[in-house]
């Protein structure tokens, strides 16, 4: 999808107005953090790293003119500790302590989106505590930033304790927004021609429910 559309995208899930998602994505596109390149058609076709940067922005700020600082600390925060996550006993995918969250939030929304409704991820970031918190089935996956030195002085003196600030993302949210990159990828098409063509719905209901298009047969895959 284009950023037209991942920004409508964005918006309409996170109830965000679409103006300020707009202001996020301009400021980290000239931070080199969002896919940029030509305009119109020939505009790059946005990935699940620039939804997770997005994301990571969106819940670490209220400001546009803070998502650049904000996006490169929590990107880098790094997991305290590993954990295996199983679907139905099955391995689907270790966390490993000092991986990053940007790594592993963009892994999780790639997955296919039938283990993603498994899965259940939850995502939120506690302002004062400068953590990021994964929430995947029963698993609690914490990422902690680098605190500079006035930062460890105040974590030292108890500052960061008191009622936490919370923002985050639920399993409905982060599935919403996921989908739509998981049906370009099983389409081999933009999530925008599948509007076009008023596609999306039977795609949709093809890839994730099973439901075959009319005059398919048995046979088909």
């Amino acid at each position: 999808m284009k950023h037209k559309a991942f920004t409508e995208i964005v918006a309409n899930t996170t109830r965000v107005p679409e103006g300020t998602v707009a202001m996020f994505g301009r400021n980290l596109k000239s931070a080199g953090l969002l896919t940029t390149g030509a305009r119109g058609v020939n505009a790059p076709e946005m990935t699940v790293l620039d939804l997770t940067r997005m994301l990571i922005a969106l819940c670490a700020t209220d400001r546009p003119a803070d998502a650049v600082e904000v996006t490169n600390r929590y990107r880098v925060a790094r997991c305290v500790k590993g954990c295996k996550i199983e679907v139905e006993g099955d391995e689907v995918g270790t966390v490993e302590e000092g991986d990053t969250l940007e790594e592993v939030l963009s892994g999780t929304l790639d997955l296919p989106f039938l283990v993603l409704s498994v899965l259940k991820p939850c995502f939120f970031i506690h302002w004062n505590r400068l953590e990021a918190e994964l929430l995947i089935q029963d698993a609690r996956i914490i990422f902690r930033v680098d605190l500079t030195d006035e930062e460890k002085e105040a974590q030292f003196r108890g500052s960061f304790s008191g009622i936490s600030t919370r923002r985050g993302l639920d399993t409905h949210e982060l599935s919403e927004m996921a989908v739509a990159f998981y049906l370009e990828k099983e389409e081999g098409t933009t999530w925008e021609e599948m509007k076009k063509t008023g596609s999306a719905a039977k795609v949709a209901a093809r890839h994730i429910f099973g439901v075959k298009d009319e005059g398919s047969d048995d046979g088909d895959t």
